[in-house]
């Protein structure tokens, strides 16, 4: 593949892949097209699983699964000599051989290109930036270093580098690099850059990443009847992603929320925040801006040695029809406790529901309405989470949902929270069940407390404990509900995503609560799995 910025998480797919069967590594990869449009790792940490088996004698939804996943890989790759290889290997390409042709007859520098491989954007970016640049101005027709230059641009949130206006496309490959702008802005929800292209691409528009993209970019634009026809030429292109069709479904019927739920149900809002007094304080300003009703709003403060006091007490005025309660704790109890000091108030039980938020998150104005309306259509939800992107122009989605993916003796996992680097275009805005949502913006049920009544302090001081916590109540018969119409932005200070650059303790914190996560559910490993995503379809 391209520069390996994902290598991480290819190491992490193929190993869960390689502790299955065939027949569970199948349900994986089917899981997986349920929940999100499939992307590179994933599609590649498939082919290579099968690959492994004697594919001839395999059955046939294996064989349909292995071709969907190199289809969608070389959509994906086009001009990746890897991908294009086993195109070719597979019979799946025709004409792959000639673009691969004009790729090594296009290459330089082989070895400056060959260390490149080995670089990660995360870490590495300026450093491949620069060289990307300097390649194509001695070389105007590298195919390899302008492919990689426009991955890293699109990795980090920008528009194509100045240096690829100078790069000059062998004619033979025009189409396809025109085809890969075009993804590379619709992709990331940039209209000004994609429309231009649209027409020149419009005929080759055949794959159903291309029409999602462009999908989204018509409906943007207010052309919904374009947008639903986009949709259902991607639904026959590729009828096992099961996200095209609950998006199309969302378009044709869009989800309207009860506004007045606002001021009629019984909500109570919960803040905790450690020492973090500024980003405390626009968050506080965030929420000032939503339709909260007369919700009352208690901030626990964990242990802060800073401004923050002073912060939260600004609350009283910038909410002077809410109750504000401020509760400044002596020492940093970790987010498990601060949660479940929260739950303890008395103000919990008099209410039906409860809004848990982070300190540095920014809030969609009528969040609390779409999810009360969700939660409103089946008493049996117990708990509400949203769309949480990343800061910036174009949002990177940092978390969706997730279900149980791996069930195995040495093992027991969720499964990714998002798609690799994929943008919020819309493909997402959708309402659906799910078994994991974050914890940085959820509306909790009170009632369902009597079967899960705290947040597992083991995982302290922060990670997993809001996964295991919608884990019990799903065992316990409760349901977990994903309001794709709420979009929370996270400036996420823990974890383990794309954007996060952890220190080796933080990095062991995490992995220590991954292994505590497993032993606790090692002896209930037959209910944990079938909280995948395919039972959520019967």
């Amino acid at each position: 593949m391209a520069a390996q910025d994902d290598s991480d998480k290819l190491v992490g797919i193929s190993g869960e892949l390689a502790a299955l069967d065939l027949e569970q590594a199948c349900r994986y990869y089917r899981n997986y097209l349920d929940t999100f449009q499939v992307d590179l790792p994933m599609a590649v940490s498939f082919v290579n699983r099968l690959l492994a088996e004697d594919i001839a004698a395999a059955p046939p939804l294996a064989r349909r699964l292995l071709e969907q996943a190199i289809r969608s890989a070389l959509r994906l790759a086009p001009l990746d000599p890897n991908v294009l290889g086993l195109g070719i290997s597979s019979g799946l390409a025709p004409g792959a051989d000639l673009v691969l042709k004009v790729l090594e007859g296009t290459h330089a520098e082989p070895e400056v290109f060959d260390t490149l491989r080995k670089a990660t954007f995360k870490f590495q970016g300026e450093e491949i930036r620069s060289i990307c640049e300097k390649v194509l101005a001695r070389h105007p027709m590298a195919v390899r270093y302008a492919d990689l230059l426009l991955s890293l641009d699109f990795y980090e949130g920008r528009p194509p580098s100045p240096a690829l206006a100078r790069f000059r496309c062998p004619k033979v490959l025009a189409p396809l690099w025109h085809k890969r702008l075009f993804g590379h802005h619709a992709a990331m929800g940039d209209d000004a850059g994609a429309w231009p292209l649209w027409e020149a691409v419009k005929p080759l528009a055949d794959d159903p990443f291309t029409q999602v993209r462009a999908a989204e970019m018509f409906r943007r634009a207010g052309d919904l009847e374009a947008a639903l026809a986009l949709y259902d030429r991607a639904i026959v292109a590729e009828p096992l992603q099961r996200p095209l069709a609950l998006r199309r479904a969302e378009l044709a019927a869009p989800f309207r929320p009860d506004h007045g739920l606002v001021d009629r149900a019984k909500v109570c809002v919960y803040l905790d925040s450690f020492n973090k007094a500024a980003i405390l304080g626009e968050t506080l300003d965030s929420l000032r801006g939503c339709a909260i009703g007369p919700a009352p709003i208690t901030i626990l403060l964990n242990g802060c040695t800073d401004d923050s006091l002073t912060v939260a007490g600004r609350a009283r005025e910038l909410f002077p029809q809410n109750p504000v309660e401020i509760i400044s704790l002596p020492t940093n109890i970790g987010a498990p406790a601060a949660r479940n000091w929260l739950l303890a108030q008395p103000a919990t039980r008099q209410h039906e529901f409860v809004a848990f938020l982070d300190d540095d998150v920014y809030l969609q104005p009528d969040f609390l309405a779409h999810m009360l309306t969700v939660a409103a259509n089946d008493r049996r939800i117990a708990n509400v989470g949203c769309k949480v992107v990343f800061p910036g122009r174009f949002p990177l989605l940092q978390y969706l949902y997730r279900h149980v993916s791996l069930t195995h003796p040495e093992a027991i996992r969720v499964s990714l929270p998002t798609p690799y680097q994929q943008y919020d275009i819309g493909l997402y805005d959708v309402i659906r069940e799910t078994r994991v949502v974050m914890g940085c913006q959820h509306l909790l049920r009170t009632a369902s407390l009597a079967d899960a009544p705290h947040f597992d302090i083991r995982y302290s001081p922060s990670q997993i404990d809001d996964t295991d916590h919608d884990l019990q109540l799903c065992l316990a018969g409760w349901k977990v509900a994903y309001c794709g119409t709420v979009t929370c932005v996270h400036r996420q200070g823990s974890g383990t995503s794309v954007k996060s650059r952890l220190n080796l303790a933080s990095q062991g914190s995490i992995m220590g609560n991954d292994l505590k996560f497993h032993y606790k559910w090692l002896d209930r490993i037959h209910e944990m799995e079938r909280l995948d995503a395919l039972s959520l379809n019967a």
